[in-house]
């Protein structure tokens, strides 16, 4: 089970959410918060950015882990009045299924609606020490915060091929998908997410045995958005495990009772 903690907990980058605490859906609608596409910052825009003002026909082919169903098909669609530089430009947008965050457009995150992940659960076990560990990197946007070490899903690429770059380019590591466990797909509580564009993921957990984890020790190393990576205790005390990014907690907390 995901915990939806907090939903308009703030990203450093955003502007402050307003709190709608409260605030029926109507009257959320008529005080729309602001709208933050922090990709109008960059001239011009990443080759990864959607159209600011999307047609309806874009969502057509997007697909929703939450619903397990098409976006155009599950996903409630508002229309929406906001500001692109100066221009004022209006279009039908998904509404975060979650509900209201304190924030409109697309923050962040480079597409309407869902956001596809993945995030792989490398779990091993220190013999020395009796516990169970798992692999994470320390964020570059998040100093001091652990988080798994998965990343965005390409365009057209299979996510199983995600989880395994994505581990790769974080930590050095390489593992066989087969050896995985899909565990979760589904919203994730990221800071990044906004009324009309959120994170979802596939989350697959790995379990080493004493010889792949004495290659793991060997061979990661922090790579592309990873300021460090290492092994830290799954156990209940541990301030580094217990404020992982997000709903990470939540995805180990799911691996390791497929273990245990």
């Amino acid at each position: 089970m995901v915990t939806i903690i907090s939903k308009n907990a703030n990203h450093d980058e955003y502007p402050t959410r307003i709190n709608f605490n409260g605030i029926p859906y109507y009257e959320y609608k008529k005080n729309r918060p602001m709208f933050f596409h922090h990709v109008i910052t960059t001239e011009p825009y990443p080759v990864w950015s959607e159209s600011l003002e999307p047609e309806i026909e874009a969502f057509k082919d997007k697909y929703s882990y939450i619903t397990n169903d098409s976006v155009l098909g599950s996903i409630f669609f508002e229309y929406s009045e906001y500001y692109i530089r100066e221009k004022l430009v209006s279009a039908m947008l998904p509404f975060n299924p979650f509900g209201p965050t304190g924030i409109g457009g697309r923050g962040l995150l480079g597409k309407w609606g869902p956001n596809h992940a993945a995030d792989p659960v490398v779990i091993t076990y220190d013999t020395t020490r009796n516990v169970y560990q798992v692999l994470v990197i320390e964020r570059r946007d998040k100093p001091g915060v652990y988080a798994l070490p998965g990343g965005m899903q390409d365009e057209n690429e299979c996510i199983s091929k995600t989880i395994v770059r994505e581990l790769n380019e974080e930590t050095n590591v390489i593992l066989n998908i087969d050896e995985a466990k899909h565990i979760y797909s589904g919203y994730v509580n990221d800071p990044r997410n906004t009324d009309h564009a959120w994170l979802e993921t596939c989350v697959y957990s790995f379990y080493l045995n004493n010889t792949q984890r004495t290659k793991l020790l060997d061979t990661m190393m922090a790579g592309d958005d990873a300021m460090s990576v290492t092994l830290i205790d799954i156990v209940g005390d541990n301030p580094d495990y217990i404020n992982m990014y997000a709903n990470h907690k939540d995805f180990v907390d799911m691996s390791i009772s497929k273990i245990i």
